[in-house]
């Protein structure tokens, strides 16, 4: 062999090897590959498993606005579901939490987008939190805990992943690795999301009455502005309504007017709350008439500053009071306080309220209003029971019977006991009726709301309001009230003699 073959021999040889020695190793890259990928498909959390063990959830997230983060929790605590950010107020969606413990408990590695610190920020899994990190590009963060104040889930959710609907970008806080997921939990920090907005849990239909109490009160004169009171009612949930005063000529009731009023009662939304001094929400419990007494100066300035003010004449307030009777027994009495601007926590909380410039708190400028509500039961309000239609008959024997005739013992034992279980059942229904009204005024004893200034200018209604030109019916059109056709000519006179009623 000559020494050229040997050469290229041995060039052959060290190729062979280094291809072999190769074969051998990309096995062992490969398998680190598919372990770097093991994760996907699995869930988060594996060992959450009883979504009921959830008994606080926590979701911070940051506002560039404010340049802060914003933290909203939800919490079981002494027996109840509560919102710490908002004075421990009450959260009435219970459901809510289990669902959304449900959705993180089945939250899955979909497909890993990233093992880069460095993509956390273009995809918003920054930790907001986190003091050191970019402004921009911080997420969602998201607590689950147990009783035991155990962290069941953690996690941080990003931004949408484009041309995929329903799955954005998430990660651990103390890993790197970014995944997309599919998101089913409702992850709301929203006040409202969490309670029962309904604040009067009012039926329109049930509406008997409604008086308004058109007083004012000028705090800075130091004086009370009498205004009139109007009242309008009706019989029943289909009755027309009718004005404690004759409606002027060429006026009409605003029928537009009363059914705003009738829905913004039955769906007056709770914006904020505000906690009452605990002596005052004490009393108001207690107190059967729901009179508002403060005894300590703090209970004063905390309801002057709301826009109510005891006198020695009772509470009364910026705008006046709205009193609402229902054929359920009820009668609530809404009192109107001062304005409240803002948005976020300085509107929903009361953050930062009493600065300067609270008005602007969180750049905002809407418009809502102070209420307090006070209800009262009243038993003569529920509708007798029906008393079912007596045919008249001969009786077969039209003698009076003898006190000790079995027939008429029989008859008067069946009166007696009908009589009985008339009465039995009237007094449930007056029962059932305080302990619903006892209900609410648990509910409303602790606390000032904030509603929407919408609502208060659809329910604190004046005559003027009240009433409307009189509309030209249009040709065609139905009878009127009076059972004859509108715009019947002047002198017009029916056949017979007989002339149009007035209108």
């Amino acid at each position: 062999m000559t020494p050229d073959s040997r050469k290229t021999l041995a060039f052959i040889v060290v190729a062979l090897l280094l291809s072999g020695a190769a074969f051998v190793r990309l096995p062992d890259r490969n398998r680190g590959a598919l372990e770097d990928f093991k994760d996907q498909g699995e869930f988060f959390f594996p060992a959450f498993k009883d979504p009921f063990a959830c008994t606080e959830l926590e979701v911070v997230e940051y506002d560039n606005a404010t340049a802060t983060a914003r933290q909203f929790k939800v919490m079981f605590k002494d027996g109840k579901w509560q919102i710490p950010s908002h004075h421990n107020y009450p959260a009435d969606a219970k459901d809510r939490l289990s669902k959304t413990a449900g959705g993180v408990m089945d939250l899955k590695k979909d497909t890993i987008r990233s093992d880069r610190v460095e993509d956390h920020e273009a995809l918003g899994v920054l930790d907001p939190l986190d003091l050191k990190a970019p402004l921009k590009g911080r997420g969602k963060k998201v607590v689950l805990r147990d009783k035991a104040e155990k962290v069941l889930a953690e996690f941080i959710i990003g931004n949408e992943i484009k041309d995929r609907p329903g799955m954005r970008y998430a990660r651990v806080p103390s890993s790197k690795r970014t995944y997309g997921v599919n998101v089913k939990a409702d992850l709301s920090t929203r006040f409202a999301d969490w309670i029962e907005t309904n604040l009067l849990k009012l039926d329109a239909s049930h509406v008997r009455s409604v008086t308004f109490d058109n007083h004012k009160v000028d705090p800075e004169q130091r004086r009370i502005v009498p205004g009139e009171k109007v009242t309008i009612t009706r019989k029943d949930g289909s009755a027309p309504w009718t004005i404690d005063k004759a409606v002027p000529a060429g006026q009409e009731l605003n029928s537009e007017k009363i059914t705003g009023l009738t829905t913004a009662l039955a769906d007056l939304k709770i914006v904020g709350v505000r906690p009452k001094p605990e002596a005052l929400s004490k009393d108001l419990k207690l107190s059967a008439s729901n009179e508002v007494k403060p005894t300590t100066a703090a209970e004063l300035q905390s309801l002057v500053q709301k826009g109510f003010y005891p006198t020695k004449d009772g509470l009364y307030s910026n705008q006046g009071d709205v009193i609402v009777r229902t054929d359920e027994g009820a009668v609530y009495t809404l009192r109107f306080g001062e304005v409240v601007f803002g948005a976020g926590e300085a509107v929903t909380a009361g953050k930062d309220e009493g600065k300067a410039d609270a008005k602007k708190a969180d750049g905002g400028t809407t418009e809502n209003r102070f209420l307090m509500v006070t209800v009262g039961f009243d038993p003569t309000l529920l509708p007798e029971p029906e008393k079912p239609t007596e045919v008249l008959s001969i009786p077969d024997d039209p003698f009076q019977k003898a006190p000790d005739d079995p027939k008429r013992i029989a008859e008067e034992k069946a009166a007696k006991e009908k009589a009985d279980r008339e009465r039995t059942a009237r007094e449930k229904t007056i029962d059932d009726a305080r302990i619903k009204v006892l209900a609410l005024t648990d509910r409303f004893a602790g606390w000032y709301y904030v509603t929407p200034g919408d609502s208060f200018r659809s329910i604190a209604l004046d005559r003027s309001s009240l009433t409307k030109p009189r509309s030209e019916a249009p040709a065609g059109s139905p009878p009127g009230s009076d059972g004859l056709p509108h715009g019947l000519p002047p002198g017009f006179n029916l056949p017979g003699g007989m002339r149009p009623a007035p209108r």
